[in-house]
């Protein structure tokens, strides 16, 4: 009879720890690196043509047909019960009621947000312009939030930023809620609404999936524009909130310029295609570009063109020193649909890092190619091996995977872009697939104990069942298959760590999952 053994806080640390010591080899004897903020995915999961008409994704370049970006959690805000809710994907806190204070001008906002810290938490303040463009969902509108949230008195209107507009600094920024729009607008107009929110941790050892970066402002503005101290203002360079930026933030490769914020990889010239083009036209020259060397180029989504912006600079935002060449200030396509008119799409204006739709067979737009980051999901399964025939079954564990990180054993070519993995009678075999390369890594567990070791079962009835439920456990996964072929070099060349890798899988596989 099968039955499961009650789980010890434990064993889950002791699991996720064993491999440390190969993870820190691994972190040390390969090219491989990690980024301090990954752009999240936009939400948008599904394709339409230039008239607005639903398609099939495959094969078209657009956000929904490469999905790129860190995967949102299924489970993306929690509420608290005490006015406040969660967003597991950021770790930052919100006030429930998205209008308890009305609407109001940016100074009474900033003003307002300080009255809430007489008590309880000390630390409500305005969200900065990254901070309230992370709530959206590019696939929804009306409001621009996905379904489910619980959230109150969401308004289809724009909310206040802490951020002001570098061109021109008696604006701030404001995110629209009901669409999506980015854009800005007087201080003291009196018609918008405000958000509290609150820091909460991020990143691998915190308890979110990504960490939103810092917007680059650091100086402050009263409401006619004048620079002001910063000191207790509240505003964005008060508190700059977020991840800092790497001390060199873009790297000159030569012809592309990769981003150590984001790991994204961009043309170094940012007009490569030499004018303008409408948004087909941008989706079908970006693929030219995939006939030699790399061949995962592809047409940026709203969230990876805006991650790009130094809300401190403009014409253009970028950061200073930028290596980039031939920068428009002008607006530049996403592969991002504008999901209440769909015959539309998101445009990102680096004049000063607004987001705005416009028509797609508008042929005024510019082009600015990114490839690498994080597309498209991991998706573990088993095959069972009949005579004559191979059934391959694919279970509910989805795990996000970098595909500029994954070290691979075999490389094969497959046509498409999806992802699969496979197990003959261990834990896992990974495949995964980034435009048409499918890449495949045996699992270290299987490389520690064989394959036909009965406890590998257990580990992954835990990893199914318990690891993958938790947005710390979904990331362990994660850096555990990133690092596979490290560590599987590792366990290859030192049979004496191999033999205590053995040794803990063993001592810890009863405790963890099925048990006879």
């Amino acid at each position: 009879m099968n039955t499961r053994k009650s789980l010890n806080p434990l064993a889950i640390i002791a699991i996720l720890t064993l491999l440390l010591p190969v993870f820190a080899w691994a972190s040390t004897s390969t090219s491989t690196s990690t980024y301090p903020s990954e752009v999240a995915r936009t939400g948008q999961t599904t394709c339409y043509d230039t008239s607005g008409a639903v398609i099939a994704c495959s094969g078209t370049g657009q956000d929904g047909d490469y999905l790129a970006g860190a995967p949102l959690p299924n489970l993306r805000f929690i509420n608290n019960n005490d006015g406040t809710v969660k967003d597991s994907l950021t770790g930052l806190e919100w006030a429930q009621d998205a209008n308890a204070g009305g609407a109001m001008t940016w100074q009474a906002a900033l003003d307002y947000v300080k009255t809430l810290n007489t008590g309880g938490h000390n630390d409500w303040r305005l969200p900065n312009v990254n901070e309230l463009e992370s709530l959206v969902n590019a696939q929804l509108s009306n409001p621009a939030l996905p379904q489910g949230h619980p959230f109150a008195n969401v308004q289809s209107s724009y909310y206040w930023s802490s951020t002001s507009y570098a061109s021109n600094t008696h604006y701030a920024w404001i995110v629209d809620m009901s669409y999506g729009y980015v854009g800005y607008y007087n201080k003291s107009y009196y018609g918008y609404d405000v958000w509290p929110v609150r820091s909460g941790q991020c990143g691998s050892l915190g308890n979110s999936v990504i960490c939103l970066p810092k917007t680059g402002q650091t100086s402050c503005f009263d409401s006619s524009g004048a620079s002001i101290s910063c000191t207790g203002t509240g505003q964005d360079g008060d508190i700059q909130a977020g991840v800092a930026w790497p001390s060199q933030r873009f790297v000159d490769n030569g012809e592309t310029v990769t981003d150590s914020l984001t790991g994204l990889e961009w043309t170094k010239n940012a007009n490569l295609a030499g004018g303008y083009k409408t948004w087909q036209g941008a989706l079908d020259y970006v693929k030219t570009l995939n006939t030699g060397g790399h061949s995962d180029w592809r047409l940026p989504n709203e969230r990876e063109l805006r991650s790009l912006a130094d809300y401190s600079k403009y014409s253009p935002a970028l950061p200073t020193g930028h290596p980039f060449t031939n920068v428009q200030s002008g607006n530049y396509w996403s592969s991002t649909s504008y999901a209440y008119g769909t015959s539309s799409a998101w445009v990102v204006g680096m004049y000063g890092g607004y987001v705005y739709f416009d028509y797609k067979s508008y042929d005024y737009v510019y082009v600015w190619p990114v490839r690498s980051g994080q597309v498209g999901n991991l998706i573990i399964s088993s095959t069972t091996t009949t005579t004559g025939s191979t059934t391959t079954s694919i279970s509910t564990t989805t795990v996000p995977v970098t595909t500029t990180s994954v070290i691979s054993s075999t490389t094969t070519t497959a046509a498409g872009g999806s992802s699969t993995t496979t197990t003959s009678a261990g834990v896992v075999t990974t495949t995964t697939t980034a435009y048409g390369t499918t890449t495949t890594t045996a699992c270290p567990a299987t490389q520690a104990l064989g394959s036909d070791n009965p406890k590998l079962e257990n580990l992954r009835s835990f990893r199914d069942s318990k690891l993958a439920q938790s947005v710390l456990g979904r990331k362990a996964i994660e850096i555990y298959y990133n690092n596979a072929g490290s560590i599987n070099a590792a366990l290859e060349r030192s049979p004496a760590l191999r033999a205590a890798t053995r040794k803990v899988l063993e001592t810890i596989a009863p405790m963890v999952g099925r048990k006879e």
